[in-house]
This record gives structure tokens, sequence and C-alpha cells, in this order.
């Protein structure tokens, strides 16, 4: 028997921002189908005792136990503790469970320097690929030289895409045979509604959305040039966006562009939406438009085709992976391609239908089952 230790603290309230993001849905859906791991494998979930843990006791997840460590938390800072300290509690509490390994559903909450085995997933390396287009602070350069050498001490890492792959292997150097592709699921509640109420969310008749926030990466530049573009011709659109965005270091940008482009009639930010309203959205939509340059996976393209939205993405990093042959993939650096499909997609119904059927043909390549049974195996058969 084979065991293997899972952290589960991307489910807990308080702990960084995972739980109603993309990591917490990761680890959430994966964790709760461990009864798809091989014969052999025992899943052994820990939690931490310093934020609430109704989810983690529930899966019967034992605490990493910080032991006379404690002691010493109140005078250390928060960076250095989860980054430094919290290794001796994790390697403590694993060899004390007796589990061979444990596995972190994300590289970022990696303690740096673990002395037991380990084994990762890599979302992205957004701040190691992009370091360019971000701070170069002391402790972001630390935060940088960390997640490499996290990488390159695993014994196994999982990567949401090959361009996650390509990536792990170009900037960690590490063997490319110690980097398994899993891709993402889609939760089943993401799919075409009978109902066509819309009336809770106060939502305009027609309008074009985008889900996700607004730093450089998301390319809310050309999102803007394309409205604008489609406004012109079609000015009964709105465009709605979702994403927690006021404390982004962006969004004082964001609004004076919403101003130079006399948009603030036209675009409606919703903020932090729950998953029942975002599937809402998504159905109602005219169009998903998402222009981002970078992604590790992409799994908003995969909702909106789940819910049989029409979608215009780029061609750029992991995005062609998930969307395939069932979207409109263009090149971000020509945004008359996107004004001239944004607008040829909302005047026709013939391109919504196609587009939509093949979104929803292509989306159902992806599951959840899919991505636990793969990450099990993978997790069995490491080392």
């Amino acid at each position: 028997m084979k065991s293997i230790g899972f952290d589960l603290r991307a489910l807990q309230y308080g702990f960084k921002a995972h739980k109603n993001r993309g990591i917490g849905v990761y680890t959430d859906n994966v964790i709760r189908r461990r009864h798809l791991a091989p014969e052999g494998l025992l899943i052994a979930p820990f939690y931490d005792t310093d934020y609430e843990a109704i989810e983690p006791l529930k899966l019967n997840a034992r605490p990493f136990d910080p032991g006379w460590a404690r002691k010493f938390q109140p005078f250390i800072k928060d960076y250095i503790w989860s980054h430094f300290f919290y290794k001796n509690i994790v390697d403590s509490t694993v060899k004390r469970a007796g589990v061979e390994a444990i596995f972190f559903p994300s590289h970022l909450d990696t303690p740096a320097g673990l002395k037991v085995p380990y084994c990762v997933t890599v979302h992205d390396l957004i701040s190691v690929a992009l370091k360019d287009h971000y701070s170069r602070s002391v402790k972001r350069k630390a935060h940088v030289k960390t997640q490499l050498a996290t990488l390159k001490g695993a014994r196994l890492i999982l990567a949401d895409s090959e361009h996650t792959k390509h990536d792990v292997v170009r900037f960690a150097h590490v063997n490319p045979s110690k980097v398994t592709v899993v891709y993402l699921g889609v939760d089943p509640e993401f799919k075409p509604e009978v109902s066509n109420s819309r009336e809770r969310l106060d939502l305009p008749e027609k309008f074009i959305l985008y889900v996700g926030g607004i730093d450089w990466r998301k390319n809310i530049s050309l999102l803007f040039k394309a409205f604008s573009g489609l406004l012109k011709k079609r000015p009964d659109y709105h465009l709605v966006m979702t994403g927690e965005i006021e404390n982004d270091p962006s969004y004082q940008n964001f609004l004076q562009s919403l101003k130079e482009r006399s948009l603030e009639s036209k675009v409606h930010t919703l903020g932090f939406v729950s998953r029942a309203d975002l599937v809402k959205l998504y159905n109602h939509a005219a169009v998903f438009f998402y222009p981002s340059v970078y992604e590790g996976f992409g799994l908003p393209v995969l909702e909106a085709m789940a819910c049989g939205a029409p979608v215009i993405t780029t061609n750029r990093t992991s995005i062609p992976e998930v969307a395939g042959d069932a979207a409109l993939s263009l090149d971000p650096d020509d945004p008359e391609s996107f004004i001239e499909a944004l607008i040829r997609v909302v005047e026709s119904d013939s391109e919504r239908k196609k587009l939509s059927c093949a979104g929803l043909a292509r989306a159902a390549m992806f599951s959840w089952d899919k991505c636990a049974k793969l990450t099990y195996e993978a997790l069995m058969s490491a080392g």
C-alpha cells in the first residue's frame, strides 16, 4: 500500500484567497474523487489549524501539527513563516503520519526546503515567465527563486497544459520526464440552461461577457478596443465583466480607460459572482470574449463553452489547447480581426449556433473525473 498526503489548505477560508478561485476549485474536485485512485494508493488529507476547517474535517483530514514551533509564530512575519518556518511543521507531520510523500495542489503553497518527498501541480508560471511585467522588488525576486527551487526538488510535477509544462522545463531546468500534463475539468453545473430568466442579475438585453482580472496579461486594452469597435456598428450592446478588480493595482488605469473611451454607461462590472450566477451569465451572453495573452490553462474558456456560449479568444499560450477549433482564436496583435469577429458573431445566428455546438462538444472532452483519475495514477507511479 502506498500512501500520499494531500494538502487541503486551499479549501480553508483565510488561507490566501484560494477557496473560491481556481486552485480551490481544482483541490476540491480532485480530493472529492479520491475513490478514483488506483488500488494500492491511500490518500491522506491534511489541513492547517490556523484557519477554519469545515471542508477538510468533512474529508477526515488530519492537522499539520506545529508542535513547539507554534510559540514562535506571533513573532515571525507571515511570509517567513509560510515559506521557511512551515517546512519543519510539514516535515514532522508527514513523518509522524507515516505517509511516503505529500502532494501540494499548487506549487505556490509548497514550503521551501522540504526534506520529505513531495509532488506538486503547476497551474502557471506567470510570475516567472512574465517577471519583466511585474514588480522587481527583493520580495518578488525571492518568490521567483523559491518557486524554481520548489520545482527542482519535486518528485513529480503535474502541469495543467503542455504550455505550462514547456514553461516548467524552460525556467526550472527540470527533466521533461518529471512533468506530466493533466488537463483540468469543468463542473457539471456549467451547462446550457432551459430557463431564460435573467431578472435577478439585472442584465442588459444584449451583452458581451468577460470573466477574469485586469492585470497586464489579461489584455483589457484589446477588450475595450474590440468592444468600442462593435459599438460603432451595434450600439445596442453592453459589456459585462466579472471579477474582483477594485483592489488591483491597475484599477485606476482601468477606470481612466473607461472614461477616455466614453464607455462608463456601457460597461457593467459585477465584481465576484456566485457559480450559479456565473452559469447564468455564460448562458445569456451573446459572446464570451477572452483576450488574455498568457494562461496556464484557461478555465473560463472551458466553462463558457460548456454553457454553450460562443467564444472569441486569443491563440496564445495554453488557450488553443483548451479551445481547440471550437472557438475563434485570433492573433492579439491584430485588434481589427477581433472587431470583425465580434461583429460577425453577434450579427449571425448561424455563426453563434456553430460556435455554440462546437464548444459544447469540445467541453465534453474535459471532466474532473478524468483529471482526478490521471492525477492519482501519476502520484501512484511517482518515484
